[in-house]
């Protein structure tokens, strides 16, 4: 899936995503990432699923206003204890297949809106 270009290219931006990859800014990315307006994070979960508090403490200290969880190529939700405590630090937090949330992502980025994404690369469904 290419991402439409966006003008306004400061910051990270996610520019293509494909079986296994994920391309922020022209570098390709294979394992999980987490990425906000300046950073790319690897993650060391391999499922959505493993996700706990302790994997967002960055981002509760620099309040995001959303936080895209992005599960893959296809969608699974999150623990709802992990949404609540989220939401009750005032950070929104949705999951998605993760074409969903590189999409999201670059519409609330080109926005000027401050968002975190979770991604987890797509795979060969069978």
């Amino acid at each position: 899936m290419q991402i439409d270009e966006i003008h306004d290219k400061q910051g990270l931006w996610i520019e293509e995503l494909d079986i296994g990859k994920i391309t922020i800014n022209g570098q390709q990315y294979v394992e999980p990432v987490c990425i906000t307006a300046t950073e790319v994070i690897s993650l060391d979960k391999n499922t959505a699923e493993e996700l706990t508090i302790e994997d967002f403490t960055q981002a509760i200290e620099e309040k995001p206003e959303v936080i895209l969880i992005g599960t893959g190529s296809k969608h699974v939700f999150i623990h709802p204890r992990l949404t609540v405590q989220l939401v009750e630090k005032n950070i929104g937090v949705e999951s998605m297949n993760t074409a969903a949330a590189c999409r999201t992502f670059m519409v609330l980025r080109s926005e000027g809106r401050n968002v975190w994404a979770w991604l987890w690369p797509l795979t060969a469904e069978s």
